[in-house]
């Protein structure tokens, strides 16, 4: 993965080159009969450092206002690799393949310029659902666990997808599933992000995991569409395991 990126995005890129290959490639696509729809796609890629500060300005949204002060105090030169990066399919396509690693939790891409990392969060709902009589093996609890996956650049958090489960366990064991959820946040200017409505079930013993899953679409524009299968899975100690993969 890291050899394609560098391949495909700092080998097309010069670090100052970055404004008027933009330019070329997007008028190369209207002389090559790009479908008209795609004028308001071109007129959404951040061409310029003051350009993609003003589209995250414009949202009035603390998380948008907390990725505008990092990109800022980016010197001039990361501004334009952070775009060269942002503007690119091969970064999209990076994050939508961060599968599931059981010695890392997150990838470095691009000489550790792409970071994209994995997140868990547990948490047990109120006291235990049981009489003092019980033995603890049977008290009964609700759990909430979530799976998230995230891609900085250059240190700029840009885009993350969140998948979470809320589940009942007993003893050891889950006995319900009341529901799953899922959320994301996404300051790529290009991209837009959707996702298929939610299945969940408890998988057969010997495992016994509450499970939780959607499928996220990504449309980026001039580039494509990709989808992509966000799975994770929890027991009565919380998150197991999880993945997000393309399909």
């Amino acid at each position: 993965m890291r050899d394609w990126l560098i391949g495909g995005i700092v080998g097309n890129f010069t670090r100052r080159g970055l404004v008027g290959i933009l330019a070329a490639s997007i008028g190369a696509m209207t002389l090559a009969g790009v479908p008209s729809q795609a004028t308001a796609a071109e007129a959404q890629l951040p061409s310029t450092p003051s350009a993609y500060v003003a589209w995250l300005e414009a949202k009035s949204d603390p998380g948008a206002a907390e990725t505008a002060a990092q990109f800022k105090a980016l010197s001039k030169e990361k501004q334009e690799r952070f775009l060269g990066y942002l503007n690119k399919p091969e970064h999209v396509k990076a994050f939508m393949d961060a599968v599931q690693s059981p010695t890392k939790a997150r990838n470095v891409l691009a000489d550790g310029d792409i970071v994209i990392s994995r997140e868990a969060v547990n948490s047990s709902a109120g006291s235990p659902s049981s009489s003092p009589s019980m033995s603890a093996r049977a008290a009964s609890r609700d759990m909430r666990a979530s799976h998230s996956v995230s891609d900085s650049i250059l240190g700029v958090k840009v885009t993350t997808v969140k998948l979470g489960v809320n589940y009942r366990v007993s003893g050891k064991r889950v006995t319900a599933v009341h529901n799953g959820w899922a959320s994301h946040t996404n300051w790529v200017p290009a991209l837009a992000f959707e996702n298929q409505p939610i299945k969940n079930w408890i998988s057969a013993d010997p495992g016994n995991n509450a499970h939780s899953e959607t499928v996220w679409t990504a449309k980026f524009a001039l580039y494509g569409t990709w989808s992509c299968r966000h799975r994770m899975w929890a027991d009565q100690d919380g998150l197991k395991g999880g993945y997000l993969k393309r399909v």
